[in-house]
């Protein structure tokens, strides 16, 4: 039977068999494990009680810093101290029936708010709290009214503010989702969004949070969506499709922006009308905006359409508003896209279609002086407009494209049309203008200098096939320079060119009009300075032009006067009119119908018509037209007459002494007429039969056509000669000396006639005088006449041979001889007439020439009576009926 083994044996044992011996229980480690136990189910058993009390003391504090105007309700409120977490579920914030003045008027409804993270030694502490996130889920918020009045605390800043008089916060992750609100509802100014997801990282309101200038509202980023909002402000009322901003990718996003007009207008305040498709903004640094700067990559506007009403009232010169706001802008690239903008309410009424812009570089600083070399701010500016339209100064204008481009220099307008008023509307007597420009070209443009020194500087503007239609005013305008002062200090255009115009100058008596006008400018300069310049002509160093057909009215309505082609160079000093016309619109009869008197219709054709060596400048500052040498060429001159109808009662203006009258300066130093032609019809109240004249190959040089004073002496008058052929048979030569400023009109004109037949007369004398020479020759006829404002007085000695003469009548619609008119022919050639002259005791006799001039004829049909007399007087009239027969006048009554 075995022993059982003691205590000694037991010990032994083991170490004669050579194994290890377990290991006691260590009683310590029960104790530390049934001690965290019961910790854990006394901190359940706390959790459990805190919840309840920590929720019951939140809404007690609530009603107590609100002095029992706010209540709030929770349903749920867990703690977790190992999670070292807190969730609210159910958060209900109601206010109480009337609420202080200090307090805003709210109800606030939460789903669900979860904080994290939280750092419970630093709360002990009261230092900054480290909180991992703080999350605020499905919260509905309305803000029924606001505070009236301030708190005493409200001017502290916010991290003075927090409660258990911690020194601040730091949370990690802030997000407010799935958020409803609303601002006032049923007030004038209201807002509401659908939804909100506002987000912020490392939140750390703490005064070293508030100084950090990285840091935008305490948080290193910010990200806000917004989707469906609404708004009412201001008088507007505002939908928002989308918004998405977030400061950590520094991107601004609107989409599907609506601005109206809500309510009455209100004249002193501006009315908005917005949609805008998208607003992007990138690269916007938000931090900076704490010190009022902005700046960012990119702005896009995209689609805008704005119809804008401005204030009755436009606010004060020198206010810069928005100034305090704003001190500094950097923004590299901004661009509208097909943007429409309308303004309303003010008499332009623009409207701009198709707006498409592009600016780099912009830059804005309110403290320091723009800088000249950027136009608005920005380096470079690429604008391009569509179909637009305004009205400026009561003229409807409309566009349909522009384009500007400050980095190229170049400006360009196409279809513009400006229509003038309507009849009765703008401004009495003011200029109209009626335009169509279908381009116009700017290179070379100095756009920072146009804004900066209101120096307009280019290097061309190029105007394509413009048609204008120009009233000018009733007021003469003041000089260009004046008018472009209140815009322009000065304007430098090294070219400027016109082509293929058409132009049309109404309200004046005389209108001209210019077709397929092309003008070329060079080196125009408009200024002050520019306009006492003697070597510039009209602003410029030099002009050339040339044209079509270039009409006026000429003593309305009665002419009109046209040139088919113009040129004119002022380097050449040159001008030139070709297949010049002046048209009659009514015959003979017509003339003295319309006009109550005899008045002649008289139509000339040139060839051409030069003016070389002319003085521009003294054309266009003076008016004075001084010339070096004026040259007519073929010059075709048709006058047709009717002596049925009273005398003309107005005093002749083609005179020797008119010269003085004029308002202007005439100055040719020589004029010379080429192959000039000359036919007279007229009709004599005798016989509906009309007589014929024509002097032919017409040529004459012209010196000294001057009513300068300096020039036009009595020593140094008008001088001239020329040669022509009568009937174009009889050649005739004469010269000519007069003294333009002679008040009393005196002049000295002497030449020859010869050879020729007094036939040649029967074409004019049969139908009109009855008179016919049956036969005769001229040798020669020497005249030498000398007339004023009272006669004409003069001798002339005809060298002739066979003069006979027939006296007839007109009867039975015929001219022909009578038998009373055969005795008076006889009688006339035997008694008065002499056949010869040398006599024929070979005397040479002269005739006297005297008539008294008429008032109301002209200088030339002086002349006619001067030798009318003096050719009877020297055939044998006695002189004193010859006089007489000179100064007959041909009147009746008016034609039916």
């Amino acid at each position: 039977m075995l022993e059982p083994q003691t205590a000694a044996d037991s010990a032994a044992a083991p170490s004669a068999k050579g194994e290890t011996p377990a290991p006691r229980p260590r009683r310590w480690a029960r104790w530390l494990l049934g001690a965290v136990a019961l910790l854990v189910v006394v901190v359940l058993v706390a959790q459990q009680l805190l919840d309840p009390w920590l929720r019951r003391t939140l809404e007690k504090q609530v009603s107590k810093q609100t002095h029992g105007q706010y209540r709030l309700q929770v349903g749920e409120f867990h703690t977790s101290f190992f999670g070292r977490a807190i969730r609210l579920r159910g958060l209900r914030l109601r206010p109480a029936a009337a609420v202080a003045d200090t307090l805003p008027r709210l109800r606030l409804d939460v789903d669900q708010l979860n904080i994290t993270g939280v750092g419970l030694l630093a709360l002990l502490r009261k230092s900054v709290v480290p909180i991992d996130s703080v999350v605020l889920e499905s919260a509905r918020v309305e803000v029924l009214a606001l505070a009236t009045k301030p708190t005493k605390n409200s001017g502290k800043p916010l991290y003075q503010r927090l409660p258990l008089k911690i020194k601040g916060l730091q949370i990690g992750y802030l997000g407010l989702l799935h958020t409803q609100g609303s601002y006032l509802p049923g007030s004038a100014e209201t807002a509401q969004f659908k939804r909100a997801d506002l987000t912020a990282r490392d939140l750390l309101i703490s005064p070293a949070g508030a100084a950090d200038t990285q840091r935008l509202g305490f948080a290193a980023a910010w990200g806000l969506q917004l989707l469906q909002a609404k708004a009412q402000l201001a008088g507007h009322r505002l939908d928002l499709g989308g918004l998405q901003l977030s400061t950590d990718v520094q991107q601004l996003q609107l989409d599907s922006v609506r601005i109206q007009p809500n309510g009455p207008s209100q004249p002193n305040n501006p009315r908005v009308d917005l949609v805008l498709q998208r607003l992007r903004l990138t690269g916007l640094n938000a931090a900076a905006l704490r010190q009022h700067r902005f700046a960012a990559d990119s702005l896009l506007l995209q689609r805008p359409r704005l119809t804008f009403t401005p204030p009755a009232q436009t606010p004060p010169k020198g206010a810069k508003p928005g100034s305090e706001y704003l001190q500094r802008l950097d923004l590299a690239h901004l661009a509208v896209r097909q943007g429409f903008l309308r303004v309303a309410g003010i008499a332009q009424a623009p409207v701009i279609r198709g707006i498409e812009v592009g600016a780099t570089a912009i830059h804005f600083d309110a403290a320091a002086k723009p800088d000249s070399r950027r136009f608005f701010f920005a380096k470079d500016w690429d604008v391009a407009l569509g179909r637009s339209q305004a009205t400026m100064a009561a003229h409807a204008l409309t566009l349909g494209s522009m384009h500007l481009s400050t980095a190229a220099g170049t400006f360009g307008m196409r279809a513009v049309r400006i229509r003038p008023p309507a009849p009765g509307q703008g401004k009495p007597g003011g200029v109209r203008v009626d335009l169509t420009l279908p381009s116009l070209a700017i290179a070379g443009l100095d756009a920072a200098a146009l804004q900066h020194q209101h120096h307009f500087q280019a290097k061309s503007v190029v105007l394509n096939g413009p048609q204008l239609n120009f009233t000018p005013p009733t007021q003469p305008p003041p000089p260009v320079w004046k008018l472009l002062s209140t815009f322009l200090r000065r304007s430098d255009l090294a070219l400027l060119r016109v082509q293929h115009a058409d132009m049309q100058v109404g309200g004046m008596r005389h209108s001209p009009e210019i077709h397929n006008l092309n003008v070329t400018g060079r080196a125009i300069r408009i200024d002050s300075l520019a306009a006492l310049e003697p070597r510039r002509i009209a602003y410029a160093r030099a002009w050339q032009a040339n044209s079509g057909l270039i009409g006026a009215p000429f003593d309305p309505p009665y002419y009109r006067a046209t040139s088919q082609h113009m040129r004119l160079d002022t380097d050449a000093k040159t001008m030139r009119f070709e297949d010049m016309a002046l048209t009659p619109k009514y015959s003979a009869v017509g003339m003295n119908l319309h006009k109550g008197y005899q008045a002649p219709s008289i139509k000339v054709n040139l060839a051409a018509l030069t003016a070389s060596g002319l003085d521009f400048a003294a054309l266009v500052r003076r008016r004075d037209f001084r010339i070096a040498l004026v040259t007519v060429q073929s010059p075709l001159i048709k006058i047709a007459s009717d002596g049925r109808g009273p005398i003309n009662p107005n005093l002749s203006k083609v005179t020797a002494e008119s010269m003085r009258l004029l308002k202007v300066i005439v100055d040719v130093r020589r004029l010379d007429i080429k192959d000039g032609n000359l036919y007279s019809i007229y009709r004599s109240p005798l016989t509906p039969i009309p007589g014929t004249l024509s002097i032919n190959r017409f040529n004459g040089s012209f010196y000294n056509l001057s009513n300068d004073p300096k020039r036009q002496t009595p020593a140094t008058p008008l001088t001239g000669q020329a040669s022509t052929y009568l009937q174009n048979q009889c050649r005739l030569e004469a010269q000519v000396s007069m003294y333009l400023l002679d008040p009393l009109g005196r002049h000295h004109v002497w030449g020859a006639f010869g050879p020729g037949p007094f036939s040649m007369l029967n074409a004019m004398t049969v139908p009109t005088r009855l008179v016919k020479f049956k036969s005769g020759n001229v040798q020669r006829l020497r005249f030498d006449l000398h007339a004023d404002r009272k006669q004409v007085t003069g001798t002339m000695v005809t060298e002739y041979t066979g003069l006979q003469m027939t006296l007839l009548s007109y009867k039975e619609e015929e001219v022909k001889k009578s038998l009373f008119s055969r005795i008076k022919s006889k009688a006339v050639n035997v008694i008065v007439i002499r056949d010869e002259n040398p006599r024929k005791g070979g005397k040479v006799v002269s005739g006297e020439m005297t008539s008294t001039r008429e008032p109301r004829f002209s200088m030339f049909t002086l002349w006619r009576q001067g030798m009318v007399s003096g050719l009877f007087n020297n055939v044998g009239v006695p002189q004193k009926l010859a006089q007489k027969l000179s100064e007959t006048k041909d009147e009746g009554p008016l034609p039916k």
